[in-house]
Parts: C-alpha cells; structure tokens; sequence
C-alpha cells in the first residue's frame, strides 16, 4: 500500500503561519494574535482585557484540541457587537476575515481582506491571509502575486516563505516539495544568522519543514522537525501533521497511546483528531472500536447540520472508516467546492475511483 500523509484541510504551509502572526506583522515587531499553533503557555482572557483584546486572545486559544466550535463562536459575537460601533475598525475587519475563513467563507473574507488593504495596502497580515485563501481556492498566480506585494513590507523570510507555500502545489509534489524544502532551509538559516528567533517562529518553521519532509517520504526527518515541541502544547493542525506522519510511517500504536490522551482530556472532541485516531485503530487491527464509534457520532451531528466545513473529513470517514462509495464522492465533491489543494484533488481522484471501480480497496489512504 502506498502510504501519503493528509494535512487538515486549509491548514496550508502559509496558513499554519497565520497562526502566530500579529494583526499588523512588520520587521520591527511581532506579537502573536493567534496562538493556533502554540507558544508554550497560552493567554488568558482577564477581565482587564479590552474587548479587542478579548477578541484576540479567544483567536489564539480556538484552534487549541476541543476549543474550536466554542472559542470562534464567542470571537466571533464579540467581533460583531464591536464592529457595530466602530464599523470601519480595520483590525476588527481583519478579525471577522479570519473568522470567515475557519468556516470556510472564503468569498466573505476576501472582499473584508480587500476593503482592509484598498486603505492599508501594506498591511501584511491581510496580505498573508489573503495568499492563503486564494492558494486553498487554486488561485495559484494570484496567491503568488500576493505574496510578492510583501517584498519590503516585512521581513524577506516571510515573503520568501509565503511563495514557497504556492510553489510546492505546483508540478509533481515530491519534486516541488523537494524544492520548497530546500530553499526554506537556505531562508531558515540566513534569518537564523541576522536575527533572533522567537519561539513562535520557530514552531511554525518546525511544522512545514515537516510537512515539506514528510511529502517527500522522508518521515523520519519530518518527525524530527515536530519533536523539539511539547505536543500536549501545540494546536489541532500540529498534531494532526504528526499523527499523519507516525501514521503512514507505520506507528500507529504510538498514535493511540500520544493522541488519544490529549484528546480525552480536551473539552469537546476534533473531527480530524477522532478521524486519525480511528485510522490508528483500524491499522492496528483493534477490536475495541471506541474512537471509530466517537467519529461516528461525530459525523452524524456534521450530517444533521449540513457542515459543509468538514467535507474532507466527512469524505476520508466514507472512505476509511464506514466504507460508502457514493457517499465518499458526494463529500469529497462538495470539499473540492471550497478547497483545491493538491490533498483535495487526490482525495476527490481517489472517491472517484473507489466510485467507479469497483475492485479498488477503498480503505487506501489518499495523498497530500
């Protein structure tokens, strides 16, 4: 079997990177806004937070395991009773533009993207977010062109690292990630000998060196880049990449005895959690199928409400988990609507082809 790693969908290279970056990134300084992908302790909200602040602290905690569906929907209240009283406020624009896109309102957040950047067109946190939302939608040469408009805006690594994003979609994945890999390495080690690295930083550079190693095959170097970090620490998309990894590089049992702690002990349950924690019970041959009936109730409360925003996973549980031919097309159809990474592509080739032929298994996992 030819085993690939996934990566949670729209949780791009450049997208993990929107993670830590300030409302108003710059060379000069950079505080984080949204610790989607960990520092080491996270913020609190206390009650002499300003209301922004607020905003800015349920951001950076929502995309912690089983904190999602809660911390964005309160961000996201917050956002609009703000923005009633100060409808103009680009930062609380650029909030509500990042909550669009985690419900996957792409079109939502780039015309608030836009109006933010006709008035502050160097402002480079609309600028990133704007060449992350059009590279998920396949709009390669625009996302690239976006990217450039940061030459000058901000440090050269993060322009650098932002067309990278773009080219490792394009062309054979192995040699663009080859490439992409490459290069980011070069970037990495010029910034490290000009600069102070800050932690924040240096996770994110952990993560898509990973992810860029892991599309190459070389799995054991990918894990390597995630483990100078405490993964009990790090959000969904960090520990999705890792399980991805330990996953195709046949460590399944280490999957279930990392994950499935940290995911007993968050506050709800992740669907792409439950989803890789699943798969390591079936690549285990384990009898006792507790996260597979977790999913399971999980995807039926998707069904009932018509989530388009789980697609893929919705897709990958008809192909993987409670095998349905058709259903698995239907899904994966309606995640390549929104979604048209090379992932959402070889998922969609892959619902296709366990569609229409029938001796294909269709428990073989899909590539990135």
């Amino acid at each position: 079997m030819d085993k690939q790693v996934f990566a949670i969908r729209t949780a791009t290279l450049l997208g993990a990177f929107l993670l830590f970056m300030s409302t108003s990134l710059s060379a000069k300084s950079y505080v984080p806004t949204s610790s989607d992908t960990v520092v080491s302790k996270w913020t609190v909200v206390t009650s002499s937070d300003s209301p922004r602040e607020k905003v800015a602290s349920l951001l950076a905690q929502a995309n912690m395991p089983g904190l999602a569906s809660r911390f964005y929907g309160q961000a996201s209240a917050l956002t609009e009773q703000l923005l009633n009283a100060s409808p103009k406020d680009r930062q609380l624009l650029f909030y509500k533009a990042r909550i669009a896109q985690h419900y996957h309102r792409f079109d939502e957040a780039l015309v608030l993207l836009n109006d933010i950047l006709s008035y502050q067109p160097n402002h480079a946190s609309a600028l990133l977010l704007k060449a992350n939302i059009l590279l998920v939608q396949g709009n390669l040469t625009q996302a690239k062109r976006t990217c450039l408009q940061l030459l000058g805006v901000t440090e050269l690594w993060i322009s650098g690292a932002c067309a990278l994003e773009v080219n490792a979609q394009q062309g054979k994945a192995s040699n663009s990630a080859e490439v992409s890999y490459t290069q980011l390495q070069n970037l990495t080690q010029h910034k490290s000998a000009n600069s102070n690295v800050k932690i924040e930083q240096q996770l994110w550079l952990s993560q898509i060196l990973a992810e860029l190693a892991a599309k190459q095959g070389l799995y054991d170097i990918a894990l390597e880049h995630l483990a100078a970090f405490d993964l009990t620490q790090v959000p969904v998309s960090y520990l999705v990449l890792w399980a991805d990894i330990q996953l195709a590089n046949d460590s399944a049992q280490q999957v279930m005895s990392t994950l499935g702690p940290i995911v007993e002990q968050a506050d709800s349950f992740d669907d792409a959690l439950l989803l890789r924690l699943a798969l390591a019970e079936q690549q285990i041959s384990q009898q006792t199928r507790l996260w597979a009936q977790r999913l399971t109730q999980r995807i039926n409360v998707r069904l009932q409400r018509q989530d388009t925003a789980h697609a893929a996973d919705i897709a990958r549980y008809y192909l993987d988990i409670s095998p349905d031919r058709k259903k698995a097309l239907f899904w994966a159809k309606i995640n390549w609507q929104h979604a048209r990474l090379d992932a959402d592509q070889r998922l969609l080739e892959r619902a296709m082809n366990v569609q229409y032929n029938t001796q294909d298994d269709p428990q073989q996992p899909a590539g990135m």
